[in-house]
């Protein structure tokens, strides 16, 4: 059997991680469970995945905060920002719309209208 490639064993650590320990992980921490040094890990995850392994947390972070915007109604950037791990709404909503496109609290209103509204097949 073939041996799986530290980036995406980096990858799959990140993904299956729960929404409070992904808002606090660091590169460290990730390096640390793999055995393996934090500047190696980041360098060898570049090299496979072309992109860094912040972004690629960032993005986890995103796609994590417009799961959590279109399960509930109401959600504010002042939540998401604390669940997801940042520091400052303002960044994340710079980071929300850099993904998305759109502003989060415009997103959680459309994604939120369209499910109740049943129209599933615009979305």
């Amino acid at each position: 059997m073939k041996k799986r490639k530290l980036s995406d064993r980096a990858a799959e650590f990140i993904v299956l991680l729960k929404d409070d320990e992904l808002a606090a992980l660091r590169v460290n921490t990730i390096a640390s469970y793999l055995g393996v040094n934090s500047s190696y890990l980041s360098r060898k995850f570049n090299n496979d995945k072309k992109m860094t392994l912040n972004e690629f947390i960032t993005g986890e972070k995103m796609h994590r905060s417009a799961i959590l915007l279109s399960k509930k109604k109401k959600t504010s950037i002042a939540s998401l920002t604390e669940k997801t791990g940042f520091s400052r709404a303002d960044y994340f909503v710079v980071l929300f719309r850099k993904k998305f496109g759109i502003h989060p609290k415009r997103f959680g209103d459309l994604v939120n209208h369209k499910f109740q509204s049943g129209d599933f097949n615009s979305i």
